[in-house]
């Protein structure tokens, strides 16, 4: 929620990233990683993905649907009323 910036290893902590390697690593691990997905039946890891990305999307849809209910809600406040015409006095 602050913006602040993080490194590889905190973006692991996070969860945001399955793996980290050394930049020398990088190609070699990549490669490896297609190699190994490549050796997985394909309908099987297109399902996967068509999955991982309905699941993606739909959570997205929600998130963009509560975010537009509580800023709805949040614009009516006291506090943004006060905001607003602090704003406009300005």
């Amino acid at each position: 929620m602050l913006g602040r910036p993080f490194d590889a290893s905190r973006a692991a902590q996070l969860g945001l990233v399955t793996q980290v390697v050394p930049d020398q690593s990088l190609l070699a691990t990549a490669t490896e990683t297609a190699r190994a997905l490549a050796e997985k039946p394909a309908a099987a890891v297109q399902a996967c993905k068509r999955l991982m990305k309905r699941a993606l999307r739909e959570q997205l849809e929600q998130a963009v649907k509560l975010e537009n209910e509580v800023f709805a809600e949040r614009v009516r406040s006291d506090d943004a009323k006060e905001a607003f015409m602090a704003f406009s006095h300005a």
